[in-house]
């Protein structure tokens, strides 16, 4: 075998891997490669889509969050409010209640004041009456009507005295 051949198909298989690398390179590795890249933008793309979504969820959970707490404050606030209306409420009725308590009293007490007075007038009327009637049979004599209330007056109030002291 000769040098020459050997040389010549040494270059000939040479340009021949050079010829096939160009193709393949020009061919497949072009958008083979173009392929991976783009591969890689999407997925990079995808990542930053996910972060950015990521993002997102976490400041909405963070201003839910802050509305939920808000809103329980605010329920708080109310029901605070709630209480001390009710106790407000409560005391003005109670006051209320007291009030017209104390003027049915004082109507009732008023009420029994007169109707004492006109029992102890009536009472005294027909003392005076019976007095003058039991006196007269007594001393078989008529005694003026007006001496008797005098008598039955100073009568009355010894009994007056009496029930004050007990």
């Amino acid at each position: 075998m000769d040098l020459n051949i050997i040389l010549g198909e040494a270059l000939l298989t040479l340009l021949s891997f050079l010829i096939l690398l160009y193709v393949i390179y020009k061919f497949a590795w072009q958008p083979f490669n173009q392929m991976l890249e783009t591969r890689q933008k999407k997925v990079a793309d995808d990542w930053q889509a996910a972060e950015d979504a990521k993002k997102a969820n976490q400041e909405a959970l963070s201003q839910i969050e802050s509305q939920l707490k808000s809103a329980h404050l605010e329920a708080e606030k109310i029901i605070r409010q709630a209480q001390i209306d009710a106790s407000h409420l409560r005391d003005k009725m109670i006051e209320e209640t007291r009030q017209e308590q104390s003027k049915m009293l004082q109507l009732t007490q008023e009420d029994l004041k007169v109707q004492r007075q006109n029992f102890a007038e009536n009472m005294q009327e027909s003392l005076v009456h019976m007095a003058v009637a039991m006196a007269g049979k007594v001393v078989r004599r008529e005694i003026s009507e007006d001496d008797h209330r005098q008598m039955i007056q100073e009568f009355i109030n010894r009994l007056e005295e009496l029930d004050e002291q007990r």
